[in-house]
């Protein structure tokens, strides 16, 4: 066996729209990356397709691989087609139409034609049970099993796949889910899910959607891993698989199949722990994660080098209630498509010409130009991509250009560059969300841009909101899959609680004592870490903020007071605080090696020479602009754009009165020009 092939290789698959992405460790530090077409409908193919094909070009064995991270789209795109299980539902009488009424709140105040998301489960498809359960815990109906049982019968008639059970306050006891689980489970095979094991928190309709979502997504997503497994073994690949988290850990396969909705953002969340690993490894405070991909832009706040983290997420305007990094997403992406207002503005997205078609330039049969296709006809995307691999069509692009320019009323360049603008400013408002909206301010950020799109963006958004300065990982275009190669496995508790400021509050091994248990269950190693932390808010609030635990109500205060001020701009001293969650959360590094340090993959010493120099066009003229590959660039010296930079995985721009230096570890930081 060559030295090549000796050693253990840490392996990450992202599994993205256009693109699955794969990240190999190798023995040595160095990172090797590879992309492959994605295969829809079958997401495994083109995961074990491209995970081959990667340990064929770096000569190494699949059984010498120790840690196998996959980071999946099936239960995302389960929802948002709308392709899953056929859900039964049980729920408490007179709360039949909980997932109907939601928060009564309308998705556009001036729309009236627009609707919210029909519930996952349909109207015929739920049971109402005679049972009650009071507010503090009290049985004031027992449960009846006969009407159980009935309920059941009618449900397997009607041919549902899966069976969820929410009752009313059973986040306060859940006596009566565990009763209804227990006798169903005597009847018959079909899967079945307690709401309150799923988020045993306050609020029902949260509680019930998030209880409709996991079992909706399950089915598929216990074939998708099943499958994935099959093949992983089939190809020689020994280690255990881990499944990413929307809150940024790892969770087994077993555990993602019983608790699938907790992959719902799992492909967003590995570019946001890379990008948290990376702040902490740069030394920077306030960090916005940037990740632009062909048909959305995904974007996080870091602080400290910890993302923001939100205990109510959404898919679909479905309300999803569990940890998970808080991203904002938001439809601007490289296939985003140009379009008319009525009123003639040119406008970008939301809609995406995705990987089929894709844009005009890809030559598969789009018709509708895109942000790639501006970028190409401005002369900032070269017609090669993945190191030749793929093609551009440039004059195809050109001719659909030069015929929208005409619409639009301006040339070609301009009508290209205002698409570019318009995408920015959307862009800009994502950004200005996560940060200006949090009290923090832009110019006090540095703007992380990875995804295959985001360098292209960076310079761009670096000048318009007047940040510190952007950067771009060493490997942007395949940065979700190699963040993962730094998630720690990672399970989250909570119970609800109510605590007013005076009470005697328990000291933190008593007042957690419940979770602790819990979570005795777990095979960790001795390196994990146990992170205690309450939901709390004023006396009268509807919602809570997730604080650090701390022993004392004054110290807990202080925490809770400066965090409203930081969110909400204000803080309220008249007013008494109440604790009602309490979350514990267990992080433990799944093996030795995967805290990702990237290696230095730079020239040293002679200045680069350019492949080639090209006109590229910016703020309204064309300028001749050398191209250089980015691993020719010497370390710690600054260069002065325009300049693109171009590498397997993505093209960088750098604006004029810009100027760009590239780190030991290969990270390029981009800053103005001071004048």
């Amino acid at each position: 066996m060559s030295e090549t092939e000796s050693g253990h290789y840490f392996l990450a698959a992202d599994t993205g729209g256009t693109f699955t992405d794969i990240a190999v460790q190798q023995p040595n530090g160095e990172l090797f990356v590879w992309k492959v077409p994605s295969t829809p409908e079958a997401p495994d193919d083109a995961v074990l397709t491209g995970v081959t094909e990667a340990f064929d070009e770096i000569g190494a064995s699949l059984e010498n691989v120790q840690h196998f991270v996959h980071g999946t789209t099936v239960a995302t795109n389960t929802v948002l087609t709308r392709t899953g299980a056929r859900v039964g539902l049980l729920t408490t009488k007179g709360f039949r139409d909980i997932l109907r009424i939601g928060w009564q709140a309308r998705p556009s105040l001036y729309d009236q034609y627009q609707r919210n998301p029909e519930p996952l489960v349909a109207v015929e498809d739920i049971r109402e049970i005679d049972e009650r359960m009071s507010s503090e815990g009290e049985i004031l109906k027992s449960l009846d099993p006969e009407e159980i049982r009935k309920a059941y019968e009618d449900l397997v008639e009607a041919g549902v796949d899966v069976i969820v059970v929410s009752f009313l306050n059973a986040y306060t006891n859940a006596q009566h889910e565990r009763e209804a689980i227990a006798e169903l489970s005597k009847l018959g095979d079909l899967e079945l899910f307690a709401a309150s094991l799923l988020s045993p928190e306050i609020r029902e309709f949260e509680r019930t959607s998030t209880g409709a979502i996991n079992a909706y997504i399950q089915p598929k997503i216990s074939n998708y891993i099943a499958r994935l497994q099959d093949g992983a073994s089939k190809a020689g690949i020994g280690a255990p698989l881990w499944i990413m988290q929307s809150n940024g850990g790892l969770i087994s396969p077993q555990n993602a199949e019983q608790e699938a909705a907790r992959t719902i953002l799992s492909g967003l969340a590995g570019g946001v722990t890379g990008a948290a690993s990376w702040a902490r490894m740069l030394g920077m405070k306030n960090v916005v994660s940037f990740d632009i991909g062909g048909t959305s832009t995904d974007i996080a706040m870091i602080r400290d080098g910890e993302p923001d983290e939100t205990q109510l997420a959404e898919i679909g305007g479905l309300p999803l209630r569990m940890p998970a990094i808080d991203v904002h997403t938001i439809g601007a992406g490289g296939g985003s498509i140009a379009w008319r207002d009525s009123g003639g503005g040119l406008r970008m997205g939301p809609h995406s010409a995705g990987a089929v078609p894709g844009p005009v330039a890809y030559d598969q049969g789009g018709e509708e130009l895109t942000v790639t296709d501006a970028h190409l006809v401005l002369g900032r995307l070269g017609e090669e991509l993945l190191g030749g691999r793929f093609k551009l069509n440039k004059e195809a692009a050109l001719r659909r250009m030069e015929v929208f320019a005409e619409e639009v009323g301006l040339s070609v360049p301009e009508t290209a560059e205002g698409m570019i603008r318009v995408i920015n400013a959307t862009m800009a408002r994502g950004v200005r969300k996560v940060s200006v909206e949090r009290g923090v301010d832009t110019r006090n950020c540095d703007l992380m841009a990875f995804g295959g799109a985001g360098p292209l963006h960076a310079a761009e958004l670096l000048a318009e909101l007047d940040m510190r300065s952007a950067v771009i990982p060493p490997q942007p275009g395949i940065a979700s899959a190699v963040g993962m190669l730094d998630a720690p496995q990672r399970h989250d508790y909570s119970s609800a609680v109510f605590y007013r400021q005076g009470d005697d509050l328990p000291v933190r091994d008593q007042l957690f004592y419940g979770l602790l248990d819990q979570a005795d269950e777990l095979d960790v190693s001795e390196r994990a870490e146990y992170g205690f932390f309450v939901d709390a808010r004023y006396a009268g609030q509807s919602f809570e903020l997730t604080i650090d635990h701390a022993d004392d109500w004054d110290k807990l205060r202080e925490i809770f007071d400066q965090a409203h001020l930081e969110r909400y701009g204000f803080a309220d001293p008249d007013a008494k605080m109440e604790i009602v969650v309490l979350r514990l959360v267990v992080t433990d590094r799944v093996a030795q090696g995967t805290q990702l340090q990237p290696t230095k993959e730079t020239a040293v010493g002679e200045e680069p020479k350019p492949l080639q120099e090209r006109e590229v066009y910016f703020d309204g003229e064309w300028q001749k602009t050398p191209v250089y590959r980015r691993t020719d660039l010497v370390p710690e010296q600054s260069y002065v754009g325009p300049m693109i930079l171009e590498q397997f995985d993505s093209t960088i721009l750098v604006r004029p009165q810009q100027q760009a230096r590239q780190d030991e570890r290969g990270f390029l930081h981009l800053q103005k020009v001071e004048a």
